[in-house]
């Protein structure tokens, strides 16, 4: 009994966040022992030191990211290294090893080539966001991890297709049609069909459909719907981002 109510009294004498610390799914746990051997075997791998229990925005950003990545490739280990700066100091000296400022947590390294020599650290002056991780990932590294729903090709499709002569929009909806014949899974086909469908909206509308449709969307999302419904418009929201321009050049009638 006296064992039973000296644990119950440990656990509630925690500190609030250790408690209600979060947790990061497909992410690996990275210590003094295993952190060089594991970083070897991918050819990415992006790593966040932070203190032994984290919590917040920016780890739920982080775990965020994670499922994100493993969605769509297999070639970037997402990992967590946990610092602890009291008892046995656990991984102190590999905060130490990679200069990481233990009053300005987290530190999130990018390494490349299976080398734990070569990293780009994610740049202090950005928000941690999934978004801003998805964008580093990308600009450093040959993958491409973007928003729900969306691929770089039919991304790079949608890009400025608003500003696109009538010759070449309708260039751009055949290349999407004939991408969409090439895919394999149900899904990935749903998704290339949101895209057509939006091209087609935008040359018969025009760009104004964007900014309505965003609108429109965005209400529903913010409506009851089920998760499922959901997860449907936030697929829809993403891939109308990838149309937006910052200016509109082609004149509207």
């Amino acid at each position: 009994m006296n064992t039973l109510l000296c644990i119950f009294f440990t656990f509630i004498a925690l500190p609030y966040h250790v408690v209600m610390s979060s947790s990061c799914m497909g992410c690996v746990d990275l210590d003094e022992l295993n952190f060089d051997k594991t970083v070897r075997r991918f050819p990415y791998a992006l790593v966040k030191f932070d203190i032994a229990f984290p919590y917040g925005d920016k780890h739920e950003a982080f775990a965020s990211f994670s499922k994100a990545a493993h969605t769509v490739t297999d070639d970037i280990l997402i990992a967590t290294v946990g610092i602890k700066d009291y008892g046995d100091r656990d991984n102190v000296k590999l905060g130490e090893r990679y200069k990481v400022d233990d009053k300005n947590y987290p530190a999130i390294l990018l390494f490349q080539k299976g080398d734990d020599k070569n990293y780009v650290q994610f740049p202090s002056y950005l928000d941690i966001t999934e978004d801003n991780l998805k964008s580093f990932v990308n600009s450093h590294t040959e993958l491409y991890i973007g928003r729900e729903g969306c691929s770089r090709e039919l991304n790079d499709l949608a890009k400025n297709f608003a500003n696109l002569s009538e010759e070449d929009q309708l260039k751009r909806l055949k290349d999407v049609e004939e991408l969409q014949e090439k895919l394999t899974k149900e899904l990935d086909k749903q998704n290339a069909n949101i895209y057509k469908i939006y091209m087609e909206k935008i040359q018969s509308k025009g760009y104004s459909f964007v900014e309505d449709e965003t609108k429109r969307l965005a209400r529903l999302k913010a409506g009851k719907v089920t998760e499922l419904k959901r997860s449907e418009l936030v697929i829809k929201l993403n891939i109308l981002e990838a149309f937006r321009v910052n200016k509109l050049t082609k004149d509207e009638l």
